[in-house]
Formats: structure tokens, C-alpha cells, sequence
């Protein structure tokens, strides 16, 4: 299966939306510098406002083989840029990749 992904300061991440009406983690960036031996990446989920008292922001492993779209057999709805993401969770990004 391709997995689609881009680069961010030398970081390769694949950035996900499950659209307004989804989960409280509607954005999941998916962390693919690292593969475990088990198969698995890291992964931060997300809602627009991950440093909120309200907010919601969760870090996690996830199989490799579910970063795709759903009907792909993958976890997610559809495929965004890492741009598009609102300001704080690319700033939750930046600081997991140590870039911020």
C-alpha cells in the first residue's frame, strides 16, 4: 500500500482530518521517521485546540498499515496538509519534533 506523506524540517509526517462531524481527535498526524519493530508509529490526535483546559491532544502508536484512507482499510477520512492545520496543533507538531 502507498502511503501518502510529506516532509517537514527534515521530518517525514501524514497529516489526517476526519471532517467537522467526526471524533473529538479530528486531526491526527502520524509520526513515520520511526517504525517499531512490531510495525507500529507514533501518532498525536488532536481537536483544534490541543493546549486548551478544554482541548484534547493525545499522543499513541498505531499499526503502520492503517495510515491510510478508510476505504483503503485505513484509519482515517481524508488526507491534509500539514499548512492546513489550525495554528496550535501545528505548534503541538513542531514541539513534538523538536523543531520549535
Amino acid at each position: 500500500m502507498r502511503r501518502k506523506h510529506e516532509t517537514i524540517k527534515g521530518h517525514n509526517i501524514s497529516v489526517w482530518d476526519d471532517g467537522p462531524n467526526g471524533p473529538m481527535d479530528r486531526y491526527t498526524v502520524v509520526y513515520l521517521d520511526d517504525v517499531y519493530p512490531n510495525g507500529k508509529v507514533d501518532y498525536l490526535a488532536m481537536n483544534a485546540y490541543p493546549f486548551h483546559p478544554q482541548g484534547f491532544g493525545q499522543h499513541g502508536e498505531m499499526d503502520l498499515n492503517a495510515v491510510a484512507y478508510k476505504g483503503r482499510g485505513g484509519a482515517f477520512a481524508r488526507r491534509m496538509k500539514f499548512e492546513d492545520l489550525p495554528d496550535d496543533c501545528k505548534r503541538a507538531v513542531k514541539q513534538d519534533l523538536g523543531i520549535e
